[in-house]
């Protein structure tokens, strides 16, 4: 089939722009369209004089080799952020699926007080994924913990600086409480141990992403080269396009400056904008796991009656 849904698809998703970057270069494309029509004007009563010459740095294959360079290290070191990041997210959702496993099945429920331990261990679990969240955005947690924490629990960790990493000591605490009942093997509780690791691991890594940023003084000088290019280079086509140089300008200076842009916005992909990760998602499906562990953990714990106790029923019911 020559024309198909998806190719159309493909023109309308390319044409679509995201908002927030569009607005966040704007700005300094209408200041460089507004330097291309500068120059334009000077051109138009002085046109003996000839600006080419001073826009000649933009025509020459180094300097286009070297912003070529820059901006591709800029937008690979700005990915190679983000896939660290999914990958971190991804060992921190292996980690807790498996340590709702373990402690769903390697825990037996002697009794109430075990049950009881083992629910307050899977909601920690859903509560780690939602600090870490909530730690990485610099943000406040709201009510979306209050279904996972105690009251007091919840008092403890408004306190602390580093919510998820309280949270960490929380469920060691309870795995220690229930090794000392001899309810998990040694083999088990290094199991339940290594798993608890990984998520520290997982969130260690994630705090790197955050505190270690792209070197400033490899990004400063990328844009000053950004910036000398852009206000050289009417001056290198003025004479083909006159008045027409301010549009060539601001289309240039639209595809540099969004592509620093948008590594600036990478650098840090754990945020709430188009381009970064979807934590949301990835903590909802968490959340989802660890409220079907809850369930069959809730149903283990219900009796369910047995054939001799229903016959001895009816016995009874008879006489």
């Amino acid at each position: 089939m020559l024309f198909s849904v998806n190719q159309f698809n493909w023109f309308w998703e390319t044409l679509q722009s995201e908002g927030k970057i569009l607005g966040a270069i704007l700005p300094r494309t209408i200041v460089f369209a507004s330097w291309g029509l500068g120059v334009a004007s000077f051109h138009a009563f002085q046109p003996t004089l000839e600006l080419n010459v001073v826009g000649s740095l933009t025509t020459n294959v180094a300097c286009n080799l070297v912003l070529g360079l820059l901006l591709v290290f800029r937008t690979n070191a700005a990915y190679e952020r983000f896939c660290q990041g999914r990958q971190a997210w991804g060992i921190l959702t292996v980690e807790i699926r498996n340590l709702s496993r373990e402690i769903q099945v390697a825990i037996p429920e002697k009794d109430e007080y075990i049950h009881s331990k083992k629910t307050v261990l899977l909601k920690l679990l859903a509560a780690f994924a939602i600090s870490t969240k909530f730690h990485l955005r610099q943000q406040t947690p709201t009510t979306e913990l209050d279904d996972w924490l105690s009251a007091e629990l919840l008092d403890k960790c408004r306190q602390t600086q580093n919510l998820p990493l309280e949270i960490s000591l929380e469920i060691r605490s309870h795995l220690q409480q229930v090794c000392q009942h001899q309810t998990l093997t040694s083999v088990q509780q290094m199991i339940v141990l290594n798993q608890l690791n990984h998520l520290i691991e997982g969130l260690t890594c994630c705090e790197r992403i955050v505190a270690t940023s792209t070197p400033p003084a490899y990004v400063n000088f990328l844009r000053k080269l950004i910036l000398i290019y852009c206000c050289l280079l009417p001056f290198s086509l003025v004479d083909a396009l006159n008045w027409w140089v301010a549009f060539a300008v601001a289309a240039i200076a639209l595809v540099l400056l969004g592509v620093d842009e948008i590594g600036s916005q990478m650098d840090n992909p754990f945020g709430d904008d188009a381009t970064d990760l979807p934590l949301d998602e990835i903590c909802g499906k968490i959340i989802q796991g660890v409220e079907n562990t809850i369930s069959s953990v809730e149903q283990e714990s219900t009796p369910t009656p047995t054939k001799t106790s229903n016959l001895v029923e009816i016995a009874l019911r008879k006489h």
